[in-house]
């Protein structure tokens, strides 16, 4: 029992670790396009500007939840801590501290919820199974928690969550290329939709046997001059919203920000746009 405790706490270390790990690079700030550009949302107009951007392409009454869950989330916390209007600062060092205690000051309608939770909110039409396979879901008890309580999600919603965050059995190998390919393998038993990508990170996982899992996700749509990816940093830490000139600049951020996720035993983190891996 003392050896299943470790593995339960150990697996819920690694889940927070592999979304928080999307700060690493707050200290590194490599010279960026001045096209790109991310914004926290704390405003209606920027808050308008993405459900606009969201129209025709995400379920209207998905879009209209996935921002009633960011002005609950922003409600109460001050814009020098969460950005209202776009900028070029792609890399804010979020005072987490100081936006618990401002979030603490009023009652909230919504849980805090993770990047795996909002991606499915907004893709969850959109995204079907083509068969059903075996639900290991044993990563994803914090989630699963957060779902039940808020009710966000309907029982068959929840289950295909389930199916699709799941941990997937893989190798002993440090190649992503290999890795990608068993990663693009499992999500062949999904359908999803062409005009909006769900960008992931996978992350391997070796404490209890090989295992890949989706540590962090998010949702790239196109936008008139390039793509917008929405994304929630983890559970305490917030919304981005950001403007990429072209989809290489998207991955090119994602691998920054884990790119001191490292260790000697395992693959490194790779970026997944569906059944492709950068």
């Amino acid at each position: 029992m003392k050896v299943k405790a470790l593995i339960i706490l150990t697996s819920c270390l690694l889940l927070l670790t592999a979304c928080n790990k999307i700060n690493l690079k707050n200290n590194s700030r490599p010279q960026e396009k001045e096209e790109i550009q991310m914004s926290n949302m704390n405003s209606e107009k920027t808050l308008s500007y993405v459900k606009d951007s969201l129209k025709g392409i995400i379920k209207n009454e998905n879009a209209e939840k996935f921002i009633e869950l960011v002005r609950d989330y922003n409600d109460s916390i001050s814009t020098n801590l969460l950005s209202a209007d776009f900028s070029n600062n792609l890399y804010p060092d979020y005072e987490i501290g100081k936006i618990i205690k401002e979030r603490d000051k009023i009652n909230h309608k919504y849980l805090n919820t993770n990047c795996r939770i909002n991606t499915f909110l907004l893709l969850k039409d959109s995204i079907s199974l083509k068969k059903n396979v075996d639900i290991d879901d044993s990563m994803l008890f914090m989630d699963i928690d957060i779902i039940e309580k808020t009710k966000l999600f309907n029982k068959d919603e929840t289950n295909k969550f389930r199916q699709l965050f799941q941990r997937v059995k893989t190798i002993k190998s440090k190649n992503p290329k290999k890795q990608a390919k068993i990663m693009s393998d499992f999500l062949s038993n999904f359908n999803f939709p062409k005009n909006v990508k769900m960008i992931s990170v996978v992350i391997h996982d070796n404490l209890d046997g090989d295992y890949l899992f989706i540590g962090h996700v998010g949702v790239l749509v196109p936008i008139e001059k390039g793509y917008l990816f929405l994304e929630k940093i983890s559970f305490e830490e917030p919304y981005q919203a950001i403007k990429f000139p072209d989809k290489n600049s998207c991955f090119k951020y994602l691998k920054n920000k884990f790119k001191d996720y490292t260790d000697q035993e395992i693959c490194p983190p790779f970026i997944m746009d569906k059944f492709i891996n950068f």
